[in-house]
């Protein structure tokens, strides 16, 4: 009786997607105060900044936790460091491992296609899953407050304290704010009174509909205008207690790669920042 009751569960969690509207953000729709709270959480983060280069290097690192974290864990050291140095606003980019057991190697992605590096330093391009999830997923958490801004629909989603602070809330999709199967929600928690994010809610169609997360924005350091979260500690709803795994920003350099270093294969169309 067991083995159904565990079967039908998984059927359901499956075949259910999650849905991050707010109790606010379903009775009512205030779109304008909504897009002026997002335009003011982008000047908050110094998003014009972005264009005063064309590339960025960041020295990061990734530690997970628990069982769930240890799934999750792309890596075999459950603390991994790395240098990620991508092509602003677009999905180009690589990580260059100085940790771990793949500590000199390099995982890159151009135009979504994933490559590594041999052993005269030439750029293979080779089908590499863990790269073309993990590379672009490390490049949207840095420019969110920027590429946020791209949603096509939004809605206020009330107030929350989040860690002693009185926050306000943005509910960001594109087309429809509610659940769609193949497009994200976002639930931004901004700080009433600084309009930095404390908290980011967000939905992972790409892995399973009923997976929801959500990553804390702490102790920003501000690099030449731009804003940046030093710790980025994650939740997820597969997780009873504790962090999954948390995120951090060491260091933050523009322009030390050219972007035809970051894109190799000078053949590839350049895709930007869509998504096939």
């Amino acid at each position: 009786m067991r083995i159904f009751q565990i079967l039908f569960l998984t059927l359901l969690l499956t075949n259910s997607c999650a849905d991050l509207r707010t109790k606010a953000a379903k009775k009512n729709t205030d779109e304008a105060k909504a897009k002026r709270l997002l335009k003011e959480m982008g000047a908050a983060h110094g998003i014009q900044n972005w264009d005063k280069m064309a590339t960025y290097t960041v020295e990061f690192e990734d530690q997970f936790y628990g069982k769930i974290g240890k799934k999750a864990n792309p890596y075999s050291d459950s603390l991994t460091t790395f240098e990620l140095s991508y092509v602003q606003k677009s999905f180009d980019g690589r990580m260059s491992f100085t940790s771990g057991e793949h500590s000199g190697k390099t995982w890159g992605i151009q135009s979504w296609n994933t490559y590594e590096f041999n052993e005269s330093g030439e750029a293979v391009f080779v089908k590499n899953e863990d790269a073309y999830f993990w590379v672009p997923t490390y490049q949207y958490f840095i420019e969110f407050p920027l590429r946020i801004q791209e949603a096509t629909a939004v809605n206020y989603a009330g107030e929350q304290t989040i860690n002693g602070k009185v926050c306000e809330g943005i509910l960001a999709s594109w087309e429809t704010t509610k659940p769609q199967k193949k497009i994200d929600q976002y639930l931004i928690w901004i700080d009433k009174d600084t309009k930095r994010i404390c908290k980011l809610e967000y939905t992972i169609r790409e892995v399973m509909s009923f997976i929801k997360g959500a990553v804390y924005f702490n102790d920003y350091v501000d690099y030449n205008g731009i804003l940046l979260p030093s710790s980025l500690p994650v939740e997820s709803n597969l997780v009873k207690n504790g962090y999954m795994h948390i995120m951090r920003i060491k260091s933050f350099r523009p322009d030390i790669y050219g972007i035809e270093e970051l894109r190799p294969n000078q053949e590839l169309k350049t895709i930007g920042d869509e998504k096939p």
